[in-house]
């Protein structure tokens, strides 16, 4: 059976969601990143014996502790440290049905052995929620671009390069992993607490202005066929703006 090579899962609060992810594992995984993003809770006692509770299935756990990086660093985290020739990367909010995992890393396995080129993203059924990134992705579309921080379009930025790279985006059909709570529509990391809800419209706000000022319109609108409408710009550009991270701070 063939192992998932990489599996990178950030958290920043719901500890008991990311335990509830951890247990829904049910397929071989070669390195498991745990990337606990600066949150406001002492989680590790829950989520550590959900981890450790796959160590069947899981050959190396990595735990990694810092401040909020963001959606897009910490990504970037998993995908720099741990190379691999492809990587899943999951929401600590997402519950796997059985053979999600399976269903996954067959589809990425098989069209890298039979399709050339094949897609560089495999989505699942929630779209980038969990999603599948190869390593000719990478190395053409480049990382995540960081100043959209702490989350939200990431995943919109990154899809643009790949549309303007020609890169095949493919869904993976037949996944029923859930994602979040049916009683709590949208982020459950973001709608937590009030206070969260709050800062991330302003965040949200934000990262609007930027994705809006980088690619000439909103997501689906775009009119620039390089960052910022520079010519001499690779798709793949962006360099980190600090005043924008200070700014954009929860």
């Amino acid at each position: 059976m063939k192992t998932i090579p990489t599996l990178i899962i950030p958290h920043y609060n719901r500890a008991e969601l990311t335990a509830r992810c951890l247990n829904s594992i049910d397929y071989p995984v070669g390195q498991l990143v745990l990337i606990l993003n600066g949150g406001p809770e002492s989680c590790w006692d829950l989520i550590g014996h959900a981890a450790r509770s796959k160590a069947r299935l899981v050959d190396r756990l990595t735990v990694i502790h810092h401040p909020n990086a963001g959606v897009a660093g910490a990504w970037n985290e998993g995908i720099k440290l741990f190379p691999a020739p492809w990587w899943l990367i999951v929401n600590n909010d997402i519950q796997f049905a059985p053979g999600d995992l399976e269903r996954m890393s067959v589809m990425v396995e098989s069209m890298h052995a039979y399709s050339s080129p094949g897609p560089g993203i495999y989505y699942g059924n929630h779209g980038a929620s969990w999603f599948a990134l190869t390593a000719d992705c990478v190395a053409q579309a480049g990382l995540f671009d960081e100043n959209i921080y702490p989350a939200y379009l990431e995943d919109c930025d990154y899809a643009r390069r790949c549309d303007l790279l020609g890169i095949i985006r493919a869904n993976v059909d037949g996944c029923q992993a859930v994602h979040g709570e049916p009683v709590q529509p949208g982020s459950c990391t973001v709608n937590a607490t009030p206070e969260l809800a709050q800062k991330n419209c302003r965040t949200h706000g934000g990262n609007h202005e930027y994705y809006r000022a980088k690619w000439g319109g909103s997501n689906g609108q775009e009119r620039y066929l390089t960052p910022f409408n520079e010519p001499h710009w690779p798709v793949d550009f962006w360099r980190f703006e600090p005043a924008r991270r200070a700014a954009q701070q929860w």
